[in-house]
């Protein structure tokens, strides 16, 4: 089955937070999905790792934070040793076509269900890559997959 993961369900699968291990045993229960990997992705999932240590620096107690860079580092390593095994798939999406197709699901949905753009434009993504899974963390994100026909499972929630 084709599988798109949006990136709050990649965030918590290659970096341990609130849900990782809810992640983690549905990859497993999945028999390990080879994933959609796009450049948003690429570019949504690096930040996000590196938006995630810039907090961790204001907020952790000063004796943990030295544990910081090299929690970022594993993340990013993990994102580079999955490529190489062939786990998380890169593809190219006609940018186009999808923001083409995440407007009309925002014309359709965002005023009923509160979509943010992400939110939509993963669906769209999702949609033109002929995925029939969609996994997330989203609950937002997962009732506009289902709305669009996508088998979705929201795992590890977080509220939109």
């Amino acid at each position: 089955m084709r599988t798109y993961a949006d990136t709050s369900f990649l965030a918590k699968l290659v970096a341990p937070e609130a849900g990782s291990e809810a992640v983690v045993a549905e990859v497993r229960r999945l028999d390990h999905p080879r994933l959609f990997y796009l450049p948003l992705h690429a570019l949504e999932l690096t930040n996000a790792i590196r938006q995630r240590a810039f907090h961790l620096r204001r907020t952790a107690p000063k004796r943990e934070r030295a544990f910081i860079p090299r929690e970022r580092d594993a993340s990013l390593a993990r994102i580079d040793r999955w490529l190489a095994r062939g786990w998380l798939l890169e593809v190219d999406l006609d940018l186009t076509d999808a923001i083409a197709r995440a407007r009309a699901l925002s014309a359709h949905h965002t005023e009923r269900l509160g979509c943010r753009v992400f939110d939509v434009l993963h669906v769209a993504c999702a949609l033109a890559l002929g995925s029939e899974r969609f996994l997330t963390a989203d609950a937002v994100q997962g009732t506009l997959a289902r709305a669009t026909g996508l088998v979705t499972r929201v795992i590890g929630r977080t509220e939109g």
